[in-house]
Parts: C-alpha cells; structure tokens; sequence
C-alpha cells in the first residue's frame, strides 16, 4: 500500500484539500441553481400575484383638488349681466368604502364641487352657494364606469339627486395607460366622448401622456329666459338653448392612470334663434400649482414603484434566475467531467 499512496501523493496532491475544494464548489453551484429556480418562480409571481394587489384605486380616498380660472367671464345671477371675476374650484373626494364591498372590483367616489369668485363667494339664483355633487362607481383597475349601477347620481340643488348611468372613464385612466383614445365622461353633456392620445412629454421632470378632447358647440339642455337678457323686446319668457363647448387636456401618469394636470377652455352660452346672446361662462380652469405639484410628488413614486414590480423586476429576476441556473448546471457540469478526468488519472496509476 505504502507505494501507491506515494504516487497518489506525487501525482495529485493532497487528496484532503481537493476533495474540500470540490465539496465548497458543488454547494456552490447548487446553491446557484437552487437560487436561478427561486428567481424563476418568483418573477412570474410577483408580475401576477403582487402586482395586480397593489394596482387598484383605493376604495377609502379622500383627496381635494384645487383648481383655478383667471380672467373668467361669467354671468350674474344677481346682476343678470356678465362679470369678469377669477374663479377658485374646490373638489373633495371621499371614497364610499362600504359601497366598494358591495360592488367587487369596483370603488365609489363621492365629489364635491363648490365654486368662489373673487369676492369669495358665488351664489346661484336664489342666494345658494354654487356646488356640484357627483357620484360615481368604477373599475378599480381600468377606472371604466361600472355597468348597472343604479346609485350614481348628480345634484347642483341640495336635497335633488338626478340619477345617471356613468359611461367610459369618469375619474382617472387605466393602470398601464394605453397611447390610445379612450372614451372619457363629460360631467356637462352626461356622456362619454373620444378622447384621444395626442403624444407623450414631461411635466417638472415627470414623463406623462397627453391627451385632448375638443367638444364643440353643443346644446345640452334648454331654458327660459327672460327677453330682456336676451337682447330681446317685449316683456316674458322664451325658450332659449343652453351651449357648451370645450377644449379639454389632460396629463395622465401612464403607470397609476392619475390626472396630475387637467386644463379645460370652457365656453358657455345661452342661444336664442340660432346665435349666442348671454355668455354664461368663458374660462381656461386648470389645477392649481399646489394640486400639481401633489400630484407629482405623490403619484410619480408610485408611478416608479408599480412600474418596478410590474415590468422591472419580473424582467431581471426571470432573467438573472435563468443565467444562475444555466452557470450552476455549467459548473456542476465541469466538476464532474474534472472528477471523471482524475478517476482515471487514478487508474493509470493503479495499473
């Protein structure tokens, strides 16, 4: 025995210090291996486990927007005549969790709108505050109005709620935001319009889509107006058409869906035998600097984040896993045809 443990020695070395060498390496490449097959397992995981979890509007929102119209012409109720007055717009909105429950997959909001003039108040004919108060259900996920819903209403008269279908998007876009027109809800015409992509740009920094919707002159109710603000002789009321046109842009973060910036060129008239006699409201209401600047700060790290685990770490993780895999097989491949080359080394020698 003595003779050939002397050549095992000379040729191979330490036999001790090898074979430790190997056993190091093979748990190496196991252990890449093992970690390659849990990336692999996790990407698709996170891509449609996790992330359909965290992309859903919230059911519990509470959030107010402020917008604002310098310059604006609007007519008096007081007065009966035409001012020019800037214009603040306060929209509060709280989510009716309880509604959410009922309706799966699907969030109620509640806006409410109240409306200043420079003097800060505006009043409407009979001395209220001018406001506005919406209810809405939608998808969670595509922000599309909810089919057969019956409590959705409408109300500018306290205590009168006029029920409504809500159509296409009504208070924000998908997530994952097509370069597409989408079909957007016109709170004046009480239906869904075209509204179309019209390229992508930055706003401080912050990569978001642009979308317009021109609506032109169009009659959406009808009213009786006295003669004299009419430009009218004679004494009584006629049937006059209310007009509403608008030039709508919104700027929409793609990963969220969120308006961080909407601008809107409104103008209203009251018509009569075809021409505009009375202008109602002639205004560019857009969010204010401090709903913008919200907006980013807010919905650009969340943007980030669902990108992340949507299409980032799914991509690399799948990726990197595969690469570990391939180079653990590799190496476990290697050792073993360096093991193989030994074992005969060994058996020359024996011979």
């Amino acid at each position: 025995m003595f003779p050939v443990t002397v050549a095992l020695c000379v040729v191979g070395g330490s036999p001790g210090r090898r074979t430790g060498r190997e056993r190091v390496m093979r748990r190496f490449s196991l252990a890449l291996v093992a970690v390659g097959a849990f990336l692999v397992v996790l990407a698709p995981m996170i891509r449609f486990y996790a992330y359909p979890r965290l992309a859903v509007a919230p059911a519990n929102q509470i959030s107010e927007t402020g917008l604002q119209a310098k310059g604006a012409t609007i007519f008096d109720a007081g007065t009966l005549k035409e001012i020019v007055t800037d214009l603040k717009i306060k929209v509060s909105t709280v989510g009716d969790a309880k509604a959410a429950k009922e309706h799966k997959g699907s969030v109620t909001y509640v806006n409410t709108t109240v409306t200043t003039d420079s003097a800060g108040t505006m009043t409407g004919p009979n001395g209220e505050v001018r406001g506005e108060i919406e209810r809405m259900t939608f998808d969670a996920r595509t922000g599309e109005a909810t089919p057969g819903i019956k409590d959705d209403f409408v109300s500018d008269t306290p205590g009168v709620e006029d029920k409504l279908v809500h159509k296409g998007l009504v208070a924000k876009f998908p997530f994952e935001t097509q370069k597409k027109t989408y079909m957007f809800w016109d709170s004046t015409l009480l239906k869904a319009v075209p509204i179309k992509y019209l390229g992508t740009t930055k706003i401080e920094g912050m990569e978001v889509y642009k979308f317009g919707q021109t609506i032109p002159a169009t009659q959406y109710d009808t009213m009786d107006a006295p003669r004299s603000i009419l430009g009218e002789s004679g004494d009584g009321n006629v049937e006059a058409q209310m007009m509403y046109s608008v030039d709508r842009t919104l700027l929409v973060e793609p990963h969220t869906g969120v308006i961080i910036k909407r601008t809107e060129a409104q103008n209203n008239t009251i018509d009569y035998q075809g021409t505009p006699r009375v202008t109602t409201t002639k205004a560019v209401v857009t969010y204010d600097d401090k709903t913008v600047r919200k907006n980013i700060d807010d919905y650009g790290s969340q943007g980030s984040m669902l990108n992340l685990v949507r299409n980032v770490v799914p991509q690399v993780g799948f990726v990197l896993g595969l690469v570990l895999m391939i180079g653990g097989v590799m190496m476990t491949r290697r050792q073993a045809s360096s093991g193989g080359a030994r074992v005969k080394e060994r058996e020359a020698v024996h011979a």
